[in-house]
């Protein structure tokens, strides 16, 4: 009867988790219809996360409307600037293609590599937001810094992303709950660069 409660209590745990995420990522999704609103809402959903993984509070919704209204002001002029840098490496690219010339070559790989790190540095930026109390600019430059000192953790982020990125392909019916999941990883992955630093 004992080892039955545990199952019981186990698969509840399972069950009830997953639910939560289903339930976070529908909010996440509705937040970022306008738009404008995705890296309020991104952050905010990585701040509910982080609730859950330091085994704080676990309510879903009084949270993330809490956290979505307390970080909007920083997440969105940080959305801005990101929006910005992806659309000036976009541009890069799109030219780089036109250009038929040996210069193509030489610009190629200097490209590639600020790409990497800008990706790298997103993938630390949410986590970092949603678990210190940091202004936009030191957000932006400790993402940054992890990024670079902590590659191996950094490539598998990266891998996350482009697990959840080829998987959506496929199967975009799992947008309903996949982009909280990610983040679920991405903060467990951040988490342990973050319990590292605080030693």
């Amino acid at each position: 009867m004992v080892e039955l409660n545990i199952v019981d209590s186990r698969f509840y745990a399972v069950v009830d988790r997953l639910s939560n995420l289903f339930i976070l990522n529908i909010f996440w999704v509705l937040s970022c219809l306008p738009i404008v609103t995705i890296v309020p809402a991104t952050t905010a959903m990585f701040s509910v996360i982080r609730q859950w993984q330091l085994h704080q509070d676990t309510s879903v919704v009084r949270n993330y409307f809490r956290y979505f209204k307390e970080n909007f002001k920083q997440s969105f002029f940080i959305g801005l600037i990101w929006t910005a840098i992806s659309l000036l490496l976009y541009l890069n690219y799109f030219y780089l293609n036109q250009d038929q010339t040996g210069a193509k070559n030489l610009i190629l790989l200097p490209l590639l590599l600020t790409t990497l790190l800008f990706a790298g540095t997103s993938g630390y930026l949410f986590p970092v937001m949603s678990h210190y109390d940091v202004t936009w600019k030191q957000a932006i430059k400790n993402s940054f810094f992890m990024a670079i000192a902590n590659f191996p953790i950094t490539l598998a982020i990266l891998g996350v992303f482009g697990c959840l990125f080829i998987v959506l392909m496929y199967l975009p019916a799992l947008t309903l709950i996949l982009f909280s999941i990610g983040a679920y990883i991405n903060f467990y992955l951040c988490n342990l660069v973050f319990r590292k630093i605080e030693r």
